[in-house]
């Protein structure tokens, strides 16, 4: 399939994980792919496997560092047609104090009574809220706003925001990212309503748990959970939210302005 032949696509966050996933299938299928990472070297990691690719170095917590990023992307590769705001990052510091609680928490649930307070929340520091709000919610911001002004000119486009489960239903113990990633999910939807008259489409993926590196590093009890609470019974693979994207951008897709597709397992069936 070459449903992209000839089309630019940039992917934030490129260079590992999912985004790398993305990337790889968007190349598969036509697309010149720019890698965009905060890791020059994870980008052009990335970049090196595919036909096609340039590998870009970006921020997406600056807004002056994305915009110079897609004005490279123009530059190197041409018109930009795809946008994946696809980058995260994790406050570890929180991660680590609060999972470990997590778990306490469920081995009480199992006996009965849960005694252990999280204090996810009371304990959550301004900067550690600032970090996942910049690159998740600002970032994704940023991303679609730039490409917004490149794409109008040529009345036509495609975005596609990463959000998660955890911004439908709330995540316990990770505030900030849980209303972060809701924050992605009302942005894409009054920025969708807004911009198709302009033939941009935009979308957001709210994916569940998936088989990352950063997941495989939630080794024991916390991993274990994650495929219980999943129907399907495994985690989801970077492929198949790659695959999501994919389908968002394409021309099958052409009818879906601001929805919020959620590849999960069956975490959630009603969103």
């Amino acid at each position: 399939m070459n449903r992209f032949e000839g089309k630019v696509a940039a992917v934030t966050g490129g260079g590992s994980g999912i985004g790398a996933a993305i990337c790889r299938r968007l190349a598969d299928e036509g697309a010149l792919v720019a890698v965009l990472d905060l890791s020059v070297e994870r980008a052009q990691g990335i970049a090196d496997e595919l036909p096609r690719a340039a590998a870009i170095g970006v921020d997406v917590s600056d807004s002056g560092s994305v915009e110079d990023a897609l004005t490279r992307v123009e530059a190197e590769l041409g018109p930009l047609a795809i946008m994946v705001n696809n980058a995260g990052a994790l406050a570890m510091s929180h991660v680590a104090r609060v999972n470990p609680l997590i778990e306490q928490q469920r081995a009480e649930q199992a006996v009965g009574q849960i005694t252990t307070p999280l204090e996810a929340l009371a304990r959550l520091t301004d900067d550690e809220w600032r970090l996942v709000m910049s690159v998740h919610l600002d970032g994704t911001f940023y991303g679609t706003r730039a490409a917004v002004r490149r794409m109008a000119e040529r009345r036509a486009g495609a975005i596609v925001n990463m959000a998660s489960v955890c911004g439908i239903e709330g995540c316990t113990g990770h505030p900030h990212y849980s209303a972060a990633k809701a924050g992605v999910l009302g942005f894409t939807r009054a920025t969708a309503k807004e911009v198709i008259v302009q033939g941009i489409r935009v979308n957001a993926i709210a994916p569940g748990f998936i088989d990352t590196t950063r997941t495989k590093d939630q080794v024991g009890v916390a991993r274990s959970v994650n495929v219980a609470r999943t129907p399907i019974g495994r985690l989801g693979t970077p492929e198949e939210i790659a695959a999501t994207v994919a389908f968002l951008v394409s021309d099958d897709a052409a009818f879906f302005v601001g929805a919020t597709i959620s590849p999960n397992g069956g975490l959630l069936t009603a969103v």
